[in-house]
C-alpha cells in the first residue's frame, strides 16, 4: 500500500472499530480515518486498540451532529477525541442550513459558530477542517463546493478536507489548488458513475466515470504533498464487500500514485 494512503472507516460504514483496525492491518495500511460515532463511547480503550495497532491516526471525521450552527458543543466530543488519540486534526460537514434562511445568512452564522470551536481546537493543538459535501445531501451540509469550503476556511482559519466526489463539475481547479493548498488537510478518493443516484452512492475508483487522475495529477501539480484518504460507500460497496472493494481501492490508487512518480 503506497506510504500516502489512508484507510478511512467510513469505508467499512457498518463495521465496528476493532474490525476496522483488523482490515487496515491485513491491507498494509499506514494511517487511518476514524469516525468519531464508532470510538465515542468509549475513546479510552479506542485509544488502547489504537496504540497496539502501528497505525498513525490522521483525523476524526464526524462530529457536528446537530450541525455545526450548534457552536462549539457540537464539537467538543470530537475534538476532546482527536487529542485523546493522537489525531491532528478533526473534520465534519456544515450540518444544514436553519429553515427559511438564505444561504448567505447561513454562510454568516456558520463562520460565527466556528470561530469558538476553531479557538477551541487550537487550545487543544488540534485542528479543525470542512469538508464540503453533495448537494445530494443538502440536509447535512450546504457547504457544496471547493470554492466555498475554501472561503470560509479563509475567514475562520481553518482547514479543508478536499472530497474528489464534489470537486470535479468545478471550474479552474488547477488554480484553486494553488490558491489554497496550505488549507488542503486532506483528499478523499471515490468514483461514480454518472446518471446514477447521487446521494450516499460511491464506486471504488476506476469503476466510474470521475476523471479521478486528472484531478490527482493537478492537485500534485500544484504542490500537494498530504494523504489521499480512500472514502468509499453505498449500495456498490455494500453489494461487492468492504473488504474487497477497500483492496481494489488501494491497487488502483497506489498504481496512480506510482504513475506520478510519488
Amino acid at each position: 500500500m503506497h506510504p500516502r494512503i489512508s484507510f478511512d472507516g467510513l469505508s467499512s460504514f457498518n463495521w465496528t472499530f476493532e474490525q476496522d483496525l483488523a482490515l487496515a492491518r491485513r491491507i498494509g495500511a499506514h494511517s487511518i480515518t476514524i469516525p468519531f460515532g464508532k470510538v465515542e463511547r468509549d475513546v479510552a480503550e479506542a485509544g488502547r486498540m489504537l496504540a497496539g495497532s502501528g497505525l498513525k491516526p490522521v483525523l476524526i471525521a464526524g462530529g457536528g451532529a446537530g450541525g455545526l450552527i450548534g457552536g462549539i458543543e457540537s464539537m467538543r466530543g470530537a475534538i476532546d477525541a482527536a487529542r485523546a488519540l493522537g489525531a491532528p486534526g478533526v473534520y465534519t460537514v456544515s450540518g444544514p442550513a436553519p429553515a427559511g434562511m438564505s444561504t448567505d445568512q447561513a454562510f454568516a452564522a456558520l463562520v460565527a459558530a466556528l470561530q469558538p470551536v476553531a479557538a477551541y481546537a487550537a487550545q487543544v493543538g488540534v485542528r479543525v477542517g470542512i469538508e464540503h459535501n453533495s448537494v445530494a445531501s443538502r440536509g447535512i451540509g450546504f457547504v457544496h463546493s471547493f470554492a466555498d469550503a475554501a472561503d470560509l476556511a479563509k475567514e475562520v482559519d481553518i482547514d479543508i478536507v478536499l472530497e474528489m466526489q464534489n470537486i470535479w463539475k468545478e471550474r479552474r481547479l488547477p488554480e484553486l489548488f494553488r490558491q489554497n493548498l496550505s488549507r488542503i488537510f486532506i483528499a478523499q478518493v471515490s468514483d461514480f458513475t454518472f446518471g446514477e443516484e447521487m446521494r450516499m452512492n460511491r464506486r471504488v475508483p476506476g469503476d466510474g466515470d470521475l476523471p479521478l487522475e486528472w484531478l490527482i495529477g493537478e492537485l500534485l501539480d500544484s504542490g500537494y504533498a498530504g494523504l489521499f484518504d480512500i472514502e468509499i460507500l453505498g449500495p456498490h460497496i455494500e453489494a461487492e464487500g468492504y473488504e474487497p472493494a477497500i483492496l481494489r481501492a488501494v491497487e488502483w490508487l497506489s498504481e496512480c500514485l506510482a504513475r506520478f512518480g510519488v
